[in-house]
């Protein structure tokens, strides 16, 4: 028996199976599917938010506005390399710091300078694929977009608004 060329193929009919409708796994039984993601007008808002305040590190938890607590989108910008999480003083009991901050891609990509794939492709979490088609921070937005209206909402703004 070689087990190699089985677990090529397994591990084609696998590829096969999460490319499409996903399905689970012939050998953990652990569903799979590959999911396309875009960038939707709360999480280009969330890093419009983190961009306002810098290219420093922001305790997010402790100052970031209810809303973008609530929608917990600003993470999923880390697919896109948008924004990065400060993990080097995390605690054992403390899965993550709190702290994020933008990237200058990101900064770029949020003053619509430059354009970012329209959607990544992500399996188990992390991203496998990106999408050839681009897209700006005004598309995010399905009607009207001002960016200067949505960064001037941020002013004056107190966390847990």
């Amino acid at each position: 028996m070689n087990y190699g060329i089985e677990l090529a193929i397994l591990q084609s009919e696998w590829e096969d199976t999460i490319k499409a409708d996903g399905g689970h796994c012939p050998v953990c039984d652990r569903w799979g599917k590959i999911y396309p993601r875009g960038i939707n007008s709360t999480m280009a808002r969330s890093l419009i938010w983190l961009a306002s305040r810098g290219p420093s590190w922001v305790d997010v938890p402790n100052t970031a506005p209810t809303w973008v607590l609530r929608s917990n989108q600003l993470p999923t910008l880390r697919w896109w390399d948008m924004v990065e999480r400060n993990d080097s003083d995390k605690t054992e009991e403390v899965k993550h710091s709190g702290m994020w901050r933008v990237t200058e891609y990101g900064r770029l990509f949020s003053e619509n300078k430059i354009s970012a794939p329209d959607k990544v492709f992500t399996y188990n979490g992390e991203v496998v694929g990106r999408s050839v088609v681009m897209t700006q921070i005004t598309q995010c937005f399905k009607q009207e977009f001002d960016y200067r209206d949505v960064f001037n909402s941020f002013n004056g703004e107190q966390h847990g608004s």
